[in-house]
């Protein structure tokens, strides 16, 4: 059969090196060989930091200090100087409450929330019953999430027509520092202390409401240093995952900085010849892609053994049906029935139902970044799907469907064209590939680069379309338009190696329809594309404001 039907393959993995050497990816075609290490922090830990895109107001805002004076209020004013005697107010940024009448009610003052909201407060200085309302209508119907601190413990209280219950208690001690979070989405009440999930309560109350504020009483000096309101994220984790200050998701800086066509890297990347290698454009599909299986609580509970490294061993729930990646690398990717983590696997076989055997298992948190060390199964370092196409996004009638792709994608290139620069495969002890050459936001690169490695193309190197080029004079089909539009706005980063191709990834399930024009514009995108030479962890996909806006946080998990 034609190679292009086949896909392109990787060339043969050589006998396992000893386990001590935590193996790396050896090779990879227009498919994707890939091998890194395991899972990223706990996902109440990563779910804390939400993106400004959905920020919806903040007292740590400069221009508040004109802005107080129209909010609504409880009985004592608000003051950008705060003084002894007066109530609230900002000072350094920081949210005062700075008198004492002995009541309950009167020292709060609020913004507009929405039906669905994250609210945020940290914790300067601790005060009897300083904390955050909610979902507040008034003064006599109202949540608040509140330090005792006689008692050295947090509680969730309900306000509601002169009656207070206490629905949440919370045995830890406030400290000055501590984050207090909210959420709220539909009859639902979550809440987090420093990132970490303390409990949550179904009822229908709170809905009614249409404010949230800063709550102190019964105490001098409250102080606040942030306090933060954010819409609930609509963005489907399963879908797009990530958060949206991930270099997944984040759209290219105004700021960026393009090499040309001289620069080693961009070079080496638009050769159709290198170092003896033919090096063609594709897009992986049918064979050497990366299928995403969804499991439910009522699938074969698994366990996943990694032949490598045990342990990178797993057990999960995984359909009977789960998809396998036809072509040698073998891929099976799979999202749990929370809707949480994906389950990433290379090199797999099904033994049965409930046995596989892998060649690298990592757990990725869909909150995440989708970054390593240690978090993904392909030769960056990363997650296997950041930069996949998928087919909801290239499938008209899904109903999430928009016409746009709104992330970076990946790309795999020859090895002929990777670039190595010193070191012997490995890992050090956090994890990050000894072997160098690989540049952030990549944490490794291939096991063998010191010998396969041949050109000035880094592992993790970022590509963009300049934006002076008009997509509309490129002569694409609309599915290269598509895909243009993406290479435009957010880029795509070199994330594997292939055997002769710079290859795009699309979802084995988008229509095939989408992926044949797609290889039809291949080279023409290729040769589009242009080396983002000023991106780097300070700068992410470079500097400045973002060429287009921020997308949605992510929508919570469901309880």
């Amino acid at each position: 059969m034609n190679i292009r039907d086949k896909g392109y393959q990787r060339v043969a993995r050589p006998a396992l090196l000893p386990l001590l050497l935590s193996l790396g990816a050896w090779a990879t075609g227009c498919g994707g060989a890939e091998s890194v290490d395991a899972s990223e922090a706990p996902l109440g830990t990563e779910t804390q930091a939400a993106s400004d895109a959905n920020l919806y107001d903040s007292f740590t805002r400069a221009n508040h200090d004109s802005r107080l004076y129209s909010l609504e209020q409880g009985v004592h004013a608000w003051t950008p100087n705060p003084y002894w005697g007066s109530a609230w107010g900002i000072m350094s940024g920081r949210a005062y409450l700075s008198k004492d009448d002995g009541t309950w009610a009167d020292h709060y003052a609020t913004v507009p929330g929405t039906s669905d909201v994250r609210v945020m407060v940290t914790l300067a200085v601790l005060g009897q019953y300083s904390g955050l309302t909610f979902r507040h209508v008034d003064r006599g119907n109202g949540w608040k999430l509140a330090t005792d601190t006689s008692l050295g413990k947090y509680f969730l209280t309900r306000y509601l027509s002169g009656t207070q219950t206490f629905p949440l208690q919370i045995d830890q001690v406030p400290v000055a520092g501590d984050v207090l979070e909210v959420r709220a989405q539909g009859t639902r009440i979550d809440v987090y202390i420093n990132g970490v999930y303390k409990g949550g309560i179904n009822d229908a109350t709170h809905q009614y409401a249409t404010r949230v504020g800063l709550l102190a009483s019964q105490d001098n000096l409250a102080r606040f240093d942030e306090f933060k309101v954010y819409t609930q994220g609509t963005r489907d984790a399963t879908l797009q995952p990530f958060r949206s200050d991930s270099v997944w998701n984040l759209p290219i800086g105004q700021g960026a900085t393009f090499g040309d066509t001289t620069e080693p890297s961009t070079r080496d990347f638009l050769a159709t010849s290198i170092n003896g290698v033919t090096v063609t454009s594709w897009a992986n599909w049918n064979q050497y892609s990366h299928p995403i299986s969804f499991a439910a609580n009522t699938d074969p509970w698994a366990t996943v053994t990694d032949s490598n490294d045990s342990s990178r061993n797993g057990a999960y729930y995984v359909p009977a049906t789960a998809t396998i990646a036809d072509g040698s690398d073998k891929h099976m990717h799979v999202i749990n029935p929370q809707r949480t983590v994906i389950d990433e696997a290379w090199a797999t076989t099904r033994v049965s139902t409930t046995a596989y055997t892998v060649g690298r298992h990592h757990t990725i948190d869909l909150y995440g970044s989708g970054l390593g060390p240690k978090a993904g199964v392909r030769a960056y370092g990363g997650s296997a799907v950041g930069g996949l196409i998928r087919a909801w996004e290239t499938t008209s009638t899904h109903p999430k469907y928009t016409g746009k792709i709104q992330h970076a994608l990946a790309l795999a290139v020859d090895r002929a064209q990777l670039y190595y620069s010193s070191g012997w495969s490995g890992y050090d002890s956090s994890g990050y590939g000894t072997a160098k050459g690989y540049v952030w936001p990549a944490t490794e690169q291939d096991w063998g680069s010191e010998t396969t490695y041949k050109g000035k193309v880094p592992m993790g190197a970022y590509f963009a379309i300049p934006p002076t080029v008009d997509l509309n004079t490129q002569g694409l089909t609309a599915e290269g338009k598509m895909v243009a539009q993406a290479l435009q706005d957010f880029g795509a980063y070199v994330t594997d190696a292939t055997v002769g191709c710079v290859t795009f990834y699309v979802e084995p399930a988008a229509p095939a329809s989408f992926v044949n024009n797609l290889r039809k514009d291949a080279a023409k995108l290729r040769s589009l594309l242009r080396r983002v030479t000023n991106n780097s962890a300070a700068t992410p996909n470079g500097p400045g404001a973002r060429r287009v806006p921020m997308l949605p946080d992510l929508a919570p998990p469901a309880p």
